[in-house]
C-alpha cells in the first residue's frame, strides 16, 4: 500500500535530513521539556509566511519551500525538545515532518493560495485532499 501524500514527502525530508545535533543542542535536548503546541502553531505559521514569500515573490516552488521549513521545524523539534511535543511520546523525525508539511500547507492555503500559480495550487490541493481522506479513514476506524 502505498504511503499518503504528505507521508511520501515526509520520507523524502527525513532521508535527506541530518539531524545529527551539535553538541550544544544534544545536551540541551537530552534535559529540555516538550515543545508546546503554542510553538508548534508558531512555527507553522511562520513556516507559511515564510513560503508564501518565497513561492510569491521569488517564484520558489512551494514544494520546495515547505519541505524547506519542514526540515528546519523537524531538526529544532528533534534537537531541542528530544522529538516531544506537547503530552505526546518521543516522536520519529518522519511524524514531525509530515505534521509540519501538513500544518505549513493548511496555513498557506487560507493565507496566500489565491497569488499561487497553477502547480503551487495543486501541490497544497493534494496535501490537503491526502490528509483530509487520512483523517476520515481514522474516523472509521474508531
Amino acid at each position: 500500500m502505498p504511503r499518503p501524500f504528505p507521508a511520501r514527502l515526509a520520507a523524502v525530508l527525513v532521508g535527506t535530513l541530518s539531524l545529527a545535533p551539535l553538541p550544544s543542542l544534544a545536551q540541551a535536548a537530552a534535559a529540555a521539556k516538550p515543545a508546546s503546541m503554542e510553538l508548534m502553531n508558531d512555527l507553522s505559521l511562520a513556516a507559511a509566511v515564510n513560503t508564501c514569500e518565497l513561492a510569491v515573490e521569488s517564484k520558489v516552488p512551494v514544494q520546495s519551500a515547505v519541505l524547506s521549513t519542514a526540515k528546519a521545524i523537524t531538526y529544532v523539534v528533534t534537537s531541542r525538545y528530544g522529538g516531544q511535543i506537547g503530552n505526546t511520546t518521543k516522536l520519529q523525525p518522519e511524524q514531525i515532518a509530515n505534521g509540519a508539511i501538513i500544518q505549513t500547507v493548511a496555513r498557506v492555503k487560507q493565507g496566500c493560495y489565491g497569488k499561487l500559480n497553477a502547480t503551487d495550487k495543486k501541490f497544497v490541493d493534494e496535501v490537503m485532499a491526502d490528509f483530509e481522506k487520512q483523517v476520515k479513514a481514522q474516523g472509521k476506524k474508531k
